[in-house]
C-alpha cells in the first residue's frame, strides 16, 4: 500500500492508493499440488473463488506474480520520492500474510545492483542521485530513525534504553515521537547500515508460518531538509516506510 504525501498538491481522491501484488507459487506450494484460487480479471480487478468463498476484489491497480521489481517501484513509489523532495510526506507500507511476499516487495535482494532489488533501496538510490543532480546553491542534510511498535509501546531500535517512548502533537511537527534517535547519513549504505542495526535489534517471535517472522510492527523514517543559499529558502520532506507484523493472528 502506498500513500501520496500528507500534504496534497492537489485536491482529489488518489491521494492513497491501494495496490494488490501476487507472487507465484513456493516451493512447498508446488510439492503439495496448490490450487490457485484467484483469477486477475484486469489491472484493477481479481476475483477470488475456493470451496468456502468466492467474491471479486478492486484495487487501483493488481499486479501479477510475473510482475518485476522495476515495473512496481515506477508505478507505485516514484511519484512519492519526487513529492518528498518537493518538501511533503509520503508512507510506504506492506500487509500481507507472512510468507506472502511483503520483505521481497520491500527489500529485495538488498542494496545491489540487481534487478531483484525491492522498492526501499530503488527509493533511497533514487533520492541520493536527485540530491547528486541539484542545483550546488541547494544544502541537503538526510537523517533517519527506526522505531518499533510492540504491545502498544513505542521502542527506540536505534537506541534500545529508549523504551516506551511518549507521542506527541504540535502545530509545527505535527505528530512525533519524543526522544527518538535520528542519525545523519550520506549516502545509500549508510543508511542500510542503520537499518540493519535497527532490524537486528527487533523483537523476534515464533508464528505459525515463519519462526523469524516478527510480532511487532517497524517505522522506518528518512527525513530530507533542504536549503536554498540563493533566497535562504528551507523546505522539509519524510519517507515513512512502515514494516507490519504479519497478518496471521
Amino acid at each position: 500500500m502506498s500513500s501520496r504525501p500528507t500534504t496534497p498538491k492537489t485536491s482529489g481522491n488518489n491521494n492513497i492508493r491501494v495496490i494488490c501484488r501476487f507472487r507465484p507459487e513456493n516451493k512447498v506450494e508446488k510439492e503439495n499440488n496448490g490450487k490457485v484460487f484467484v483469477d486477475i480479471l484486469d489491472h484493477m480487478s481479481v476475483k477470488v473463488q475456493s470451496n468456502e468463498y468466492s467474491g471479486v476484489f478492486s484495487f487501483d491497480r493488481i499486479f501479477d506474480w510475473s510482475t518485476k521489481q522495476d515495473d512496481l517501484f515506477h508505478y507505485s513509489c516514484e511519484e512519492i520520492v519526487n513529492d518528498i523532495m518537493n518538501g511533503y510526506n509520503g508512507t510506504i507500507f506492506a500487509y500481507g500474510q507472512t510468507g506472502s511476499g511483503k520483505t521481497w516487495t520491500m527489500m529485495g535482494s538488498g542494496p545491489d545492483n540487481s534487478e531483484n532489488r525491492g522498492l526501499i533501496p530503488r527509493m533511497v538510490e533514487k533520492i541520493f542521485c536527485m540530491i547528486s543532480d541539484s542545483p550546488e546553491t541547494i544544502e541537503f542534510a538526510v537523517k533517519v530513525s527506526y522505531m518499533e511498535i510492540y504491545m502498544e509501546r513505542v521502542r527506540d531500535l536505534l537506541n534500545t534504553i529508549n523504551e516506551n517512548l511518549p507521542i506527541h502533537e504540535d502545530k509545527s511537527r505535527g505528530v512525533y515521537v519524543k526522544d527518538l534517535s535520528e542519525v545523519y547519513v550520506s549516502s545509500l549504505n549508510e543508511v542500510f547500515a542503520v537499518m540493519k542495526q535497527g532490524t537486528d535489534a527487533r523483537m523476534i517471535a515464533s508464528t505459525n508460518m515463519n519462526q523469524e517472522s516478527s510480532r511487532s510492527h517497524s517505522i522506518f523514517v528518512m527525513t530530507i531538509e533542504q536549503k536554498d543559499l540563493s533566497d535562504m529558502s528551507v523546505k522539509s520532506g519524510s519517507l515513512f516506510l512502515v514494516d507490519l507484523a504479519g497478518s496471521e493472528k
